[in-house]
């Protein structure tokens, strides 16, 4: 994490910039391209830096909106022979644009009990866990990145918010964000009943 450059998100909140995550998405751009992942671990880390150290030159507010972000993965993927990587880039974060305006997430009323049906929206995820789960914006984003990739895989075109709930409660207590989520209760150890040898009646 380096605080000197920070991201603007779409949603209009600003989080320090992670060469981590960028050095995953480059990794994931190798990969779908058909790179070999020996050979894309080590240039995305390359790649990840170059981009980094371009930002520190020419921002000199220290913010970038996701969308440069975007673009500059992109271009440096292009530039050193990587396009087929840029490709793989591009269409992923076209498709889950595309993803995001399909898929719908019915609610239903408590005035009269119907089901209304609003576009999914990642960024009310987002606020849901900061305000409701005390999660900082960096913790909630990661949380709401891992639901959306859950509904996204359902392959449905539209979900409850009940499923939606259940989903982000399963991924609260996978990373152990929940009270009593690390618990486990001990199972008693019930012995069989003790089962005597009778002779078979003739």
């Amino acid at each position: 994490m380096d605080g000197s450059i920070r991201v603007r998100k779409r949603d209009g909140t600003v989080e320090p910039f992670v060469i981590a995550k960028l050095r995953n998405c480059l990794g994931n751009g190798f990969l779908a391209s058909g790179e070999m992942r020996e050979r894309g671990t080590t240039t995305c880390q390359e790649l990840a830096e170059a981009v980094h150290a371009y930002l520190e030159r020419t921002e000199p507010q220290g913010i970038v909106t996701s969308e440069r972000l975007a673009e500059l993965v992109e271009l440096v993927l292009t530039q050193t022979g990587y396009a087929a990587a840029s490709m793989a880039v591009r269409q992923h974060a076209q498709l889950r644009a595309q993803q995001r305006r399909w898929l719908r997430v019915a609610g239903r009323q408590q005035t009269d009990g119907r089901y209304v049906q609003r576009r999914w929206n990642k960024t009310r995820l987002v606020g849901h866990l900061n305000r409701h789960h005390q999660l900082d914006f960096p913790a909630s984003r990661m949380i709401a990145s891992r639901v959306e990739e859950l509904v996204f895989a359902c392959g449905l075109k539209v979900v409850t918010t009940g499923l939606v709930r259940e989903m982000t409660m399963s991924e609260l207590l996978a990373w152990g964000l929940l009270p009593g989520a690390l618990a486990v209760k001990k199972r008693r150890n019930r012995r069989a009943p003790k089962v005597e040898n009778r002779p078979d009646s003739a």
